[in-house]
């Protein structure tokens, strides 16, 4: 494979930032670095499908999904990386991501950082609740869950091409999500302080639950730059 045809599909923006120091918008791609082309493409599965679409249509011919992801087992940290083997979608259909890739990544990755290979679940909604996180991981035997990889696989899956999944842990089973917090972030996952403050006037006691997920996001932002450096911004894709 070129180098140049590697996408990845990115839902927020703080997410991006991991990536590159160019703002970017929903609905838009960049080349962060030399033919590696990020697209921003908001939250959920189906801006998650078109954003890999339009990175296909760019001529990416391997699909990466990076972000964070919900921890669904007691011992998964802030930080710690979720590099799956199986992404399960909430249908529930099941994608396998590419082997040769996904060893090369574990080879690279593992020992430097907390790392786990376990299925990661889609669902289609933020799971706000340790009793939510917990009946899911029941269901499902996944460790951990997002709301754009099954839909990026997918793409991948359709078009023949490697795919492979890249998710650090940003909150914890055990951590209930402030609903004040999640209504303040538009759909890039930019924080409206107006919608922040308003919702801490109607709900004060979730002030701190905001501290703790804002000290989970900033390990998770961490652990995914180093990861990006130690792969060399490229994310050892298929040659």
């Amino acid at each position: 494979m070129d180098v140049k045809s590697l996408g990845i599909v990115v839902a927020m923006r703080d997410e991006a930032k991991t990536l590159t120091k160019h703002p970017l918008d929903v609905g838009q791609t960049i080349e962060v670095h030399e033919g590696v082309l990020v697209h921003l493409s908001g939250v959920g599965r189906k801006r998650a499908a078109r954003a890999a679409q339009s990175l296909l249509n760019r001529g990416a011919t391997a699909l990466l999904s990076w972000g964070t992801a919900g921890g669904l087992v007691p011992d998964l940290a802030p930080g710690s990386l979720v590099l799956p083997k199986t992404v399960m979608g909430s249908d529930p259909s099941l994608f396998q991501v590419d082997p040769s890739w996904h060893e090369r990544l574990r080879s690279r990755l593992e020992g430097r950082i907390d790392l786990r290979s376990e299925t990661l679940v889609e669902s289609p909604a933020v799971l706000m609740t340790p009793e939510e996180k917990r009946a899911l991981a029941y269901r499902t035997g996944a460790v951990a869950v997002d709301m754009e990889s099954a839909a990026v696989a997918f793409t991948a899956e359709q078009a023949g091409l490697p795919f492979v999944a890249i998710r650090v842990i940003s909150d914890t089973l055990d951590q209930t999500l402030p609903s004040s917090v999640l209504s303040a972030y538009d759909k890039s996952g930019h924080l409206k302080m107006w919608r922040l403050l308003r919702g801490w006037v109607q709900h004060p006691e979730e002030v701190l639950g905001w501290m703790r997920l804002t000290t989970s996001l900033r390990k998770a932002r961490r652990t995914l730059t180093g990861i990006a450096r130690s792969t060399e911004w490229d994310f050892l894709a298929p040659q």
